[in-house]
């Protein structure tokens, strides 16, 4: 896989004057991906070259078929000519049909490449990204932009290639039949490519529009669904209908705007050449009645070239449009592709100890605000919490628990000042290892369209059946799946919809267990729960990992003489309500 950040990435800014930058930037990148696939991509055209020739060879022997074979009423000249064009049209079908089953498979080789490599790269970034951008526009750039772009640079380069070769090799030999008509039709050629130029702007202004509007409307579908059950139970179904039918309103409108414009584009040139074919009718029949040097297997294989020609102008006017709208998707995809991960991970990480009591977190001068946000979350912030110690972390609703918990493991990095996790700055640790080591559980920890031992040993796919059945006892996951059809390989549905939500936080607390981590983060985790079913959990816990450090974040109110630490967030900054823990 192409390493996007390492080679390409440079920090982002808002500079609208960067467009163009970013655009060649993206452009270098998706190249990457073509190099790997260059001797099939150069076999395609090598192909496609012979059977342009094919084709052109084609008017010249009906030249001979009618001059040299029909008229002087030779007939062996007519059986070589018709095995010959016989022969042509074998190879040419051979020929297309090898250069279709390469250019698929190749073509779809590199879509697939791109979509991966973006795929990744979009993981990579921190969360709040995926809070700016929607969801619903992220999927019609990876999808719909990607492919246009692809068709641009594989489709429509082997397909311009191809045209041009037909193009110049029909003109060379339009121009030996007859000089005066063929500088006529450069002419005609002339005048298309100056309308298509006066039509470029509006092209690419309707291209960039209508992606727009397919975004709105695959954002609103993924936003509403997902909320379906909030909009019926606040009789939302016709307002949220209303608000379709206007998104669609908008996007028939570009579209249909953008229609009219490609087909003007499109259907001009065609008529300005029909024009041109009657102009040839007309001179060549006066030219053969006056006793000229044309004869009338030259006239037919003049007409016949200049269809050739006219073929490939069409198709390259039509290109030249969707060239625009590839530069549109292109522009959408650069803004993904370059924005940069705010975290990168060390080349050379350091190892965690294997000695001690491991899970040790240290606090030293951190100063945290979100991106984008004046309102300071950890201001030189300092705590230390020993290994093994047990935590409750309090504070109002937006104080930024969660943000701490992200903080430990690496979503976002301190403005100012360190994390250390026995002893070692989290910049210096692998990224595997930092998540393997610090598992939070979040109130709404996610679960995945697949059956619940999968969504148990999702972080650690290698875990045995027993181990993920052991997991799930200590997560009282067991007392309800005794009850489902399939046990633990019973699918939870899409997002873990089948589920309630206490169902699902025991699932994610059993993904935690199976991890065995250094350090736990419950973070509202077991809010669904009933207070007996979350005090028997917290006590499998402590006794699952009497030597590791639990920090239990909750609105519940906690005994304080349960914790080792007591930890108020509030006003920016950390304070200790309580130590028990020695060596603190």
């Amino acid at each position: 896989m192409v390493t996007f950040a390492a080679r390409w990435l440079k920090p982002e800014t808002a500079s609208c004057g960067q467009t163009t930058a970013k655009r060649n930037q993206t452009l270098r990148w998706f190249v990457e991906f073509l190099r790997p696939a260059a001797p099939q991509l150069l076999l395609v055209m090598l192909l496609s070259l012979g059977a342009v020739a094919a084709g052109l060879a084609q008017p010249y022997l009906t030249k001979r078929l009618i001059d040299e074979g029909l008229l002087a009423g030779r007939h062996d000249v007519v059986w070589e000519v018709a095995l010959t064009m016989v022969a042509l049209a074998l190879l040419a079908f051979v020929l297309g049909a090898t250069t279709r089953l390469v250019y698929v498979a190749t073509s779809a080789r590199i879509l697939h490449s791109v979509r991966e490599a973006l795929f990744a790269h979009l993981l990579s970034l921190s969360p709040d990204f995926f809070v700016t951008m929607r969801q619903g526009d992220i999927m019609v750039r990876l999808d719909s932009d990607i492919a246009e772009i692809q068709r641009f640079a594989v489709d429509l380069l082997l397909s311009a290639l191809n045209n041009a070769a037909m193009l110049v090799g029909a003109l060379i030999l339009l121009y030996q039949l007859s000089p005066p008509l063929t500088q006529a039709m450069i002419l005609i050629l002339l005048l298309n490519a100056l309308l298509l130029r006066l039509l470029r702007p509006h092209i690419e202004q309707l291209s960039r529009s209508l992606r727009e509007r397919g975004a709105n409307v695959a954002a609103f579908l993924m936003e509403i669904l997902g909320a379906s059950k909030s909009v019926q139970s606040y009789n939302g179904q016709q307002k949220e209908h209303e608000c379709l039918v206007g998104l669609h309103r908008e996007l028939r409108r570009d579209t249909l705007r953008l229609q009219l414009v490609g087909y003007t584009a499109g259907s001009l040139p065609s008529f300005i050449l029909s024009l041109g074919t009657v102009a040839v009718f007309v001179f060549g029949s006066q030219s053969m009645q006056g006793h000229a040097a044309m004869t009338l297997g030259m006239l037919i294989a003049f007409v016949s070239y200049v269809q050739k020609a006219s073929g490939p102008v069409q198709s390259l006017m039509g290109q030249y449009v969707a060239l625009q709208r590839a530069r549109v998707s292109l522009d959408r995809i650069s803004e993904l592709a370059t924005t940069r991960a705010r975290v990168l991970w060390p080349l050379h990480p350091v190892k965690l100890p294997e000695t001690g009591r491991p899970g040790e977190i240290a606090l030293a001068g951190v100063t945290f605000r979100h991106p984008g946000s004046d309102r300071t979350v950890l201001n030189e912030a300092n705590l230390r919490l020993p290994g093994g110690s047990k935590v409750l972390l309090r504070g109002r609703s937006g104080a930024g628990k969660s943000t701490l918990a992200d903080l430990l493991q690496r979503h976002f990095d301190p403005d100012c000042g360190s994390i250390a996790l026995d002893g070692v700055d989290l910049k210096s640790l692998d990224r595997g290892e930092l998540r393997r080591a610090v598992v939070v559980v979040a109130q709404d920890s996610a679960l995945f369209s697949c059956s619940i031992s999968d969504n148990i040993r999702y972080g650690r796919p290698a875990a045995t059946v027993a181990e993920v059945r052991e997991a799930a006892r200590r997560a009282r996951v067991e007392e309800f799946v005794q009850g489902l059809p399939d046990g633990l390989e019973t699918t939870v549905g899409q997002r873990g919809t089948a589920l309630s939500g206490g169902q699902r936080q025991r699932i994610a607390v059993a993904r935690a267990i199976l991890l065995d981590p250094r350090v736990l983060i419950l973070d509202e985790s077991t809010a669904a729960m009933d207070a007996g079913l979350e005090a028997d959990i917290l006590d499998a816990i402590d006794r699952l990992f009497p030597d590791r450090t639990r920090i239990v974040v909750s609105h519940r109110p906690h005994p304080e003489e349960n914790f080792d630490i007591v930890v108020d967030l509030e006003a920016g900054g950390l304070s200790i309500a309580q130590n028990k823990g020695s060596g603190t």
